[in-house]
């Protein structure tokens, strides 16, 4: 499979601590292209790569650089890697290595250390962008359509800016939003307008019971004393994202992130205000409900445009990471029918274990719990997560040596604003601690943390969202059941379970992430059994 590495310096952070033509030489010789960039968003150099693609037949690319975090939270920074895909590299196959949050920037007073896990890291990277099934796109046309859950101000002005764009409008709320709303004096035109227009529908005294769908067509069903009624719409608002009923009842259907308080939280507070987890799911910036009226206005504004500019598109491809099964190991248990908590999982008339594509979210915790290893998930699957652990064992380093399972949700995020705790301290953490990025705490096999003592690991951590923050509701309760009883076998083998540790982190706490490390090689360098070594 022809692969290209794409290196970028990121203006000069990465190989000001990273010695760059040491990091790619082991990985170089089996690529057919090899560049190294300033920047790789550079004006230009997305046109470059697309050449390269056509031009050597590319099957894979490594990006190496900003985090894969950074494609999804920076503004127009997917671009790239859309470019890419556009050019004839299937998406799943288009992978970033973090060499700067989490090498440079992570290590910045240790470069032979930085270097020699940057390695490792672009080497894992091209595996697994070498082993990566090519997922197939579905195109639809997006609904111009949206529901707007909960009516306020900011719900009202954002359904006035919507149904002038000749978008059609279901409003739900608790209790009579649109006439509380409406007698302030400032907004009573608004709310009237609102109201009666003929492509607005109210639904007063809802509740949300069931829900599925991706950015351009959701099902989204509601109760009321009027009954229950299920509406097709391209995208979601939700204009009380401090509204926890509203919050868990999206949750028990869509992957969406919380705060401490349990309140819908953005994908990011200074680039994406609006935007979510779910790319067709938005939530009004502003909270309080003593906030200036303009202030108001704009955050609807900004989520109206949000939603916009995604549904005004004349096709929208979705590449599902979601499970897949092999039926010829299937044999309908129906485990996984149980495990799944947005009931993706059902078994056919076949007798086998079927995915509804519109409800998996690819947390993959049915992947785990599979009795006979008859699921995987294409995004992170099983062979190479091993291979991962396997090859990150193989990495030289002086002293103890730790793998770090790190969540999608919130464990990589807190390894990513790690470096700016290192910034601040003026020291980074010990360059031996390798990260393997996991899309669930659920998705932690056993095997894994039992192959990483074995290949010779002195320490395992796993980073997860916290209690009750869980991107996938129930991963870190599937977790703990399976890590008890590991922690019974790891003592059995006379391996003191303190080297397994598990974090509970949110994506911001870059402090308590590097502190947590520190603590980790502290612990193990104190255990009184020596090194962790060989099970």
């Amino acid at each position: 499979m022809p692969l290209g590495i794409y290196v970028s310096r990121c203006g000069g952070r990465v190989d000001a601590v990273v010695d760059i033509d040491q990091a790619i030489a082991g990985v170089s010789k089996r690529a057919a292209v090899v560049r190294v960039f300033d920047d790789v968003f550079d004006t230009g150099v997305a046109e470059r790569i697309a050449r390269d693609v056509t031009d050597c037949e590319l099957d894979a690319v490594v990006l190496a650089g900003h985090s894969v975090e950074h494609y999804s939270k920076s503004l127009s920074a997917n671009h790239l890697r859309e470019k890419i895909a556009e050019a004839g590299v299937n998406p799943n196959r288009i992978v970033a290595a973090n060499i700067l949050e989490q090498c440079a920037l992570a290590h910045p007073d240790d470069p032979a250390g930085a270097t020699t896990k940057a390695s490792a890291i672009i080497d894992v990277a091209a595996k697994r962008a070498e082993m990566a099934e090519a997922l197939e796109g579905t195109s639809i046309e997006p609904r111009c359509a949206v529901m707007i859950l909960g009516v306020t101000a900011e719900a009202v002005v954002a359904a006035q800016r919507l149904l002038r764009l000749g978008y059609s409008v279901v409003l739900a709320d608790r209790e009579d939003g649109c006439e509380r709303t409406g007698r302030a004096q400032s907004m009573h035109a608004t709310a009237s307008y609102v109201m009666g227009h003929p492509a607005a529908e109210l639904v007063d005294s809802a509740r949300l019971v069931d829900g599925d769908g991706y950015l351009g067509d959701y099902h989204i069903t509601l109760d009321s004393p009027e009954g229950r009624s299920t509406y097709r719409v391209g995208g979601i608002l939700l204009a009380r994202p401090d509204h926890t009923e509203w919050v868990d009842e999206l949750r028990h259907h869509f992957r969406v992130d919380v705060d401490d308080e349990g309140f819908a939280r953005s994908l990011d507070p200074s680039m994406h205000p609006a935007e979510t987890v779910d790319e067709g799911i938005m939530v009004v910036p502003v909270r309080r409900a003593d906030a200036l009226e303009r202030d108001k206005v704009a955050a609807a504004d900004a989520a109206a445009m949000a939603l916009v500019l995604r549904l005004s598109q004349s096709t929208v491809t979705h590449y599902r990471d979601t499970s897949a099964v092999d039926e010829s190991l299937c044999g309908g248990c129906a485990t996984c029918v149980r495990t799944c908590a947005f009931g993706a999982c059902s078994i056919g008339a076949d007798g086998f274990s079927h995915v509804d594509e519109r409800r998996c979210v690819g947390c993959g915790k049915c992947v785990v719990s599979c009795p006979v290893g008859a699921r995987d998930i294409v995004n992170s699957p099983h062979d190479y997560l091993l291979d991962a652990v396997r090859s990150l064992a193989e990495v030289p380093a002086e002293g103890d040596k730790v793998i770090g399972f790190l969540c999608g949700g919130c464990g990589y995020p807190a390894a990513d604003h790690g470096a700016s705790e290192v910034a601040n301290r003026g020291r980074g953490y010990p360059a031996s601690f390798l990260p393997v990025r996991i899309p669930c705490g659920g998705r932690l096999d056993t095997l894994y943390v039992l192959e990483a003592f074995k290949a010779g690991f002195d320490a395992v951590c796993v980073y997860r969202c916290r209690e009750g923050h869980c991107h996938n509701l129930v991963g870190n309760l599937d977790m703990d059941r399976r890590i008890n009883l590991l922690r019974t076998v790891l003592r059995s083998r006379n391996l003191d379970d303190a080297r397994l540790r598990i974090v509970d982190i949110s994506p911001f706490e870059g402090e308590r992430f590097v502190e947590s490390v520190e603590e980790v090689y502290a612990t193990v360098g104190a255990l009184a059994n020596g090194k962790g070594g060989p099970l």
